[in-house]
């Protein structure tokens, strides 16, 4: 079984039970019953032979409150049993050197020129004073707690007036941010592009045009916006949970040294560790332009394809079957 968010666990009145076909003997605490009611996500924890979540952070996380949402006990049960597995990127779909969207299509080799033309592209469809140096943050997504949109109104809400820094941002959600947003870019006409709406062209183009991508969330089981922001070189500014700490390697002194840094992230859910971390990724891109650089091509040389994803999950299932068959042989030598 995968588990890709475990605040959604198909819980039902008790009677439903008889929807399922089952026998009522499996309707208690240890299997299909959660207080008092049956729920479809602690059934498939109790009874697969294996359980994965997107991710290795996030595999630890759900073992313990808040992440296990409740479940937590079952899974620290079934401990043995969990593995992280991250997700992948169809790079047939999310690559800047044949994305069908773009204004200009770039690999690492040539990204400089073909990121500027995205840029200036975007900025002209978002109403965005057309300014290349301007640094242009980027978010795409729900627009709602569990994505750190409470961190990004706090730090918006000052940075447009203090900072000479840009935005686009597409997406929906709670009514709240709407008008919030709405208000914010209003009153910084120029500096806040806004679309509240779904648009998977418009996405695209983001990823492209933005310099630095935002994904502070409270909690994310993997993520795959950050994942495109680095096959488009527009580095990941992350809060470390789930699959975001899996993939994205702080701008430290050392891991940029190593050549494993391919972004920001910040660990407490707080307005000025966001606030921070951005900074940082704004002072590299103005003032340590070669080393901006290097960030940009080490992250767009990554390979977070499903190649290796699916490598995993094809041996762990060998490994299932395997473990399934000899167990028939030693029932059978027992017989």
């Amino acid at each position: 079984m995968t588990i890709h968010n475990m605040a959604y666990q198909g819980q039902f009145w008790h009677w439903d039970m008889l929807l399922t076909g089952l026998d009522w003997k499996y309707f208690n605490w240890r299997q299909m019953e959660f207080w008092d009611n049956l729920n479809l996500l602690k059934t498939g924890l109790t009874f697969a032979d294996a359980i994965t979540a997107v991710s290795p952070r996030y595999a630890e996380e759900i073992q313990s409150q808040p992440m296990g949402c409740g479940l937590e006990g079952v899974l620290l049960q079934r401990r043995q049993d969990i593995t992280g597995i991250i997700n992948g990127v169809d790079y047939s779909i999310w690559s800047p050197e044949t994305d069908p969207h773009l204004a200009s299509n770039y690999d690492a080799s040539n990204w400089q020129t073909g990121k500027a033309t995205c840029k200036a592209a975007l900025q002209r469809e978002l109403g965005l004073t057309e300014s290349p140096q301007t640094p242009l943050f980027g978010f795409v997504g729900r627009l709602v707690d569990q994505k750190g949109l409470d961190l990004l109104a706090n730090v918006m809400q000052r940075w447009s007036e203090e900072r000479d820094v840009q935005w686009a941002i597409l997406g929906t959600g709670d009514p709240r941010y709407h008008e919030l947003l709405a208000n914010l870019a209003e009153q910084h006409p120029g500096k806040i592009g806004l679309s509240l709406a779904f648009s998977d062209a418009l996405a695209h183009r983001i990823e492209a045009g933005v310099d630095m991508f935002l994904m502070p969330s409270r909690f994310e089981p993997c993520g795959l916006n950050q994942l495109y922001s680095l096959k488009y070189g527009s580095l990941p500014v992350v809060r470390e949970t789930g699959g975001l700490a899996d993939t994205v390697c702080d701008a430290n002194e050392a891991n940029i040294a190593s050549g494993a840094a391919n972004g920001f992230s910040f660990v407490d859910y707080e307005p000025q560790a966001l606030e921070e971390a951005m900074s940082r990724a704004v002072m590299m891109y103005r003032d340590q332009p070669e080393a901006w650089q290097r960030l940009v091509g080490d992250a767009m040389r990554q390979d977070w394809s499903w190649e290796t994803s699916a490598g995993k999950y094809a041996d762990l299932y060998t490994s299932l079957a395997a473990r399934r068959a000899n167990s028939r042989e030693n029932i059978g030598e027992t017989s």
